[in-house]
């Protein structure tokens, strides 16, 4: 493993990452979807990561 400087680190990459409890929380997602998303991404991810996984319910067009 090698030392990084983290004044040397570029900024523009850096991604906020969620808690993803915290996120279905503010999103309104049911916890059964909160629980699957766990499961498949851990307990962080990005939210494009969240966006991504989400299984959305399919609305119906006549």
């Amino acid at each position: 493993m090698t030392h990084a400087d983290i004044r040397t680190l570029d900024k523009s990459r850096a991604r906020h990452v969620w808690d993803v409890a915290d996120y279905c929380r503010r999103a309104g997602i049911h916890k059964a979807e909160e629980k699957r998303l766990i499961k498949v991404l851990g307990r962080y991810a990005s939210s494009h990561e969240l966006q991504m996984n989400i299984v959305r319910p399919q609305s119906r067009i006549r």
